[in-house]
């Protein structure tokens, strides 16, 4: 059974697969989708305060402008939200300050005004666009967490060394979304297993790894040209493993290593059942 199917299941504890983000996932729509919206709400922004400006003059008109910078905060993230503080801004100052349609400001009053409108837009895009960063990275942490119990339970049942490293690769490929490739390094050779086409100097960085039993860290001196990241495996066989993971550079973990150590102590201990 897979890790996803396992997780959409009760048994183990594990009730459902939690959902990483919590934006309704308005985050996947194309970039300028998420700014052409941002501006649209601006429009609207405008349109009601214009509204009201036509019966009534409202001392703090400006603040119905951080309205749409929250919404686009808490929908699209910190881009948007700082690009609708921008345009809204821009818009209070065009349409409601004297001499009006006209970025020229008359009263130094208003300059002050709609220095502060893109202020608090600023501050309060990056306080909600951070809360809602910090919300996704727990829903993340937490799911890895169950794939990782489920890991531990299938690697408990495996009844070969070979299905323990095979399970090995599908969690850490399907948790990290990256090339996963486990590096036998024996005494006289060298073999791969996941990813066919490590260059030597992966390898190297593979044995040194594996030789200080240390991890060994991609486009670092003297392996710059590695795409791996390298976690020995440090099981008691008589052959040394080393996992090795080619994150790419805008999906890569903050810390890694956590959940790369925990699955290196599980696999070094299943492999070990197996010791002839």
């Amino acid at each position: 059974m897979s890790l996803d199917s396992e997780l959409s299941h009760s048994e183990g504890g594990v009730a459902a697969k939690p959902k990483v983000d919590s934006d309704l996932g308005l985050s996947e729509i194309p970039s300028p989708v998420q700014y052409l919206a941002s501006l649209i709400m601006a429009g609207m922004a405008t349109a009601i305060a214009a509204g009201f400006d036509r019966y009534e003059t409202i001392p703090n008109l400006s603040l119905i402008y951080v309205l749409p910078v929250v919404v686009s905060s808490v929908a699209f993230g910190l881009g948007p939200a700082l690009f609708s503080a921008l345009i809204g801004a821009l818009a209070y100052n065009f349409f409601f300050t004297e001499p009006r349609f006209s970025l020229a400001v008359a009263d130094t009053a208003n300059i002050w005004a709609i220095a502060l409108l893109f202020v608090v837009g600023c501050i309060t895009s990056t306080i909600v666009s951070t809360k809602r960063h910090d919300k996704a990275e727990l829903d993340r942490f937490r799911l890895h967490q169950d794939k990782l119990k489920i890991y531990a339970r299938q690697m408990i049942a495996a009844t070969s060394a070979e299905q323990a490293k095979d399970l090995t690769r599908s969690i850490l490929a399907e948790i990290l979304q990256a090339p996963v490739a486990l590096v036998y390094a024996g005494s006289d050779n060298v073999k791969v297993d996941g990813e066919a086409n490590l260059t030597e100097v992966e390898i190297d960085a593979a044995r040194a790894a594996s030789a200080s039993n240390a991890m060994v860290a991609a486009g670092v001196y003297p392996f710059d040209k590695s795409r791996f990241d390298f976690w020995p495996v440090q099981a008691t066989v008589d052959e040394t493993i080393v996992i090795g993971v080619a994150f790419s550079p805008e999906r890569r973990p903050a810390n890694p290593d956590a959940t790369m150590e925990t699955v290196a102590l599980i696999l070094a201990a299943t492999i070990d059942r197996y010791k002839v």
